[in-house]
């Protein structure tokens, strides 16, 4: 019988399954895995810690249907296990590799490096159970094959195997159904966070994104006062409702989750901005439900068909939801999980994925806070090394304006480091060439740069530096921010006997 080496067999399963490149960090316990990789026609695309391993996987996952990455026993495992939480509560299908001691060292209970001592080497197993669909240690060759197919089809199957949630309409590829229900109704059409980019918002009955309390008001009042709501792919977390803010009658509703309304609306006015005005989130991101009317464009117009776009978690998520997309844009963000500094990372496997798309997908974008990329700063090195050719606009604030929108507008904790963003890509890649804008200041400046037929096409990597004031945020931010603070303040109120 022919026989075939356990990782090459492995390798081969991750090539059919449409992944091209393998993400990671090389440690020594999985040294001779990495060797078959390139050897099964995939590529190894190293990365600076598993963290950001992590996060490149997931964007990567999110454009090419599936993402694989490798580390080693122990600390690398455990690093990577932030970005393993929010591939499994986005239901984003991520296959992690860990390279483990030999089976006669784990059998002898042997202290082993990276292992806590004890003789014992499933404990990082056990972390993983409660964040994965499925595990598997292979110990025995003769059942190897079968344990890989049976893990590789669980997140293929179903991402969150174990978990009784929604079926979400993005995640699980109907939307070619839903567009098409959308367009044969022209019903009123509205998405949630979590579902932005899922509908064609090129469509004349798209009217916007809906998340409670923070949603523009016609959107809100449209969707709160009508008969009917069909629910499509419906997920009602705290984020993606505003909070827990949304107010659709139950009594009204047909939940096959995400939605389509059939409802009437009206538009609503449209503030306007001067060239010599500091730049505000609300001129960047213009509201989708008065197209008709609409003064001010910003940043909208700038996305284009095949265009792949991150919002961080934080005011550019909750603003990208007001731009309205052109057909053929696929945006995303963590809407669940919320790790900040995930975009960052996120966008070096999206570009990979762009890379490997055979011309179906162009431009990597992300969107991000400055405090937010902080985390995952390190990932420009890899955007660069990979030529991935990235446009990357940061929103520079001065700190964590979403919790200070919460609580602490003037507490020192929600305070950054100050970076000099012109000089990051000199830093993490010197030999490679880059442009920095910026600082964008006024709305003029954005508008000249958003004007230029250089930017967005230079061909290489882009970033832009939006100084905006410190508590200056989309509305829906700031009425999530102060729903979050009501709630935090009534649970702090709780007492307990003899407090």
């Amino acid at each position: 019988m022919p026989q075939i080496k356990i990782g090459d067999y492995l390798f081969k399963r991750l090539h059919e399954l449409g992944i091209g490149s393998v993400f990671g960090v090389p440690g020594d316990y999985e040294l001779a895995l990495l060797d078959l990789v390139t050897d099964n026609d995939l590529q190894w695309k190293g990365n600076p810690n598993e963290l950001i391993a992590s996060y490149a996987a997931d964007g990567y996952a999110r454009v090419k249907g599936a993402a694989a990455f490798v580390t080693t026993f122990g600390p690398g495992e455990l690093s990577a296990y932030c970005g393993m939480a929010g591939h499994y509560c986005e239901f984003v299908p991520v296959v992690h590799i860990v390279g483990y001691p030999t089976v006669a060292a784990q059998r002898s209970q042997a202290i082993m490096h990276h292992s806590l001592g004890d003789g014992r080497f499933d404990m990082y197993e056990n972390m993983a159970k409660h964040i994965t669909a499925a595990t598997t240690v292979i110990t025995n060759p003769p059942t190897a094959a079968a344990e890989i197919d049976r893990v590789l089809n669980t997140m293929m199957r179903n991402q969150n195997a174990d978990r009784d949630v929604p079926t979400g309409a993005v995640r699980h590829q109907v939307l070619s159904e839903v567009n098409e229900l959308i367009q044969l109704t022209s019903f009123p059409t509205f998405a949630t966070a979590m579902g932005k980019s899922g509908v064609n918002e090129e469509l004349p009955n798209f009217g916007g994104i809906y998340g409670g309390a923070g949603t523009y008001p016609g959107v809100k009042k449209a969707i709160e006062s009508s008969d009917a709501v069909l629910w499509i792919g419906n997920f009602p977390s705290d984020f993606n409702t505003g909070e827990f803010t949304t107010a659709v009658k139950e009594e009204i509703t047909i939940d096959f989750q995400r939605f389509s309304v059939k409802i009437t609306w009206n538009p609503f006015p449209v503030e306007t901005f001067s060239d010599s005005d500091e730049l505000k989130q609300d001129f960047l991101w213009p509201a989708i439900l008065v197209t008709a009317y609409m003064t001010r464009k910003a940043l909208g117009p700038f996305f284009r068909a095949g265009d792949v776009v991150i919002g961080e978690t934080g005011t550019s998520a909750f603003g990208l939801c007001d731009s309205k997309l052109p057909k053929g844009v696929m945006m995303f963000n963590q809407t669940v999980y919320g790790s900040i500094g995930y975009a960052t990372g996120s966008i070096v496997g999206v570009g990979q994925a762009i890379q490997e798309s055979g011309g179906k997908w162009k431009r990597p974008i992300l969107v991000t806070g400055e405090g937010s990329m902080h985390l995952t700063v390190q990932a420009i090195a890899d955007m660069l090394r990979w030529d991935l050719k990235p446009i990357i606009f940061v929103l520079n604030n001065g700190g964590y304006t979403v919790e200070r929108l919460i609580h602490g507008k003037e507490a020192s904790y929600n305070e950054v480091a100050i970076y000099d963003y012109s000089a990051l890509a000199k830093a993490f890649g010197p030999a490679y060439p880059a442009k920095y804008h910026g600082p964008v200041k006024t709305c003029g400046d954005l508008t000249k740069l958003l004007k230029d037929p250089e930017f967005g096409d230079a061909g290489c990597f882009e970033l832009v530096e939006l100084v905006l004031g410190q508590l200056d945020a989309p509305g829906s931010v700031i009425k999530t921010g102060a729903a979050i603070d009501e709630f935090n303040k009534a649970k702090a109120q709780k007492t307990v006997p003899g407090g």
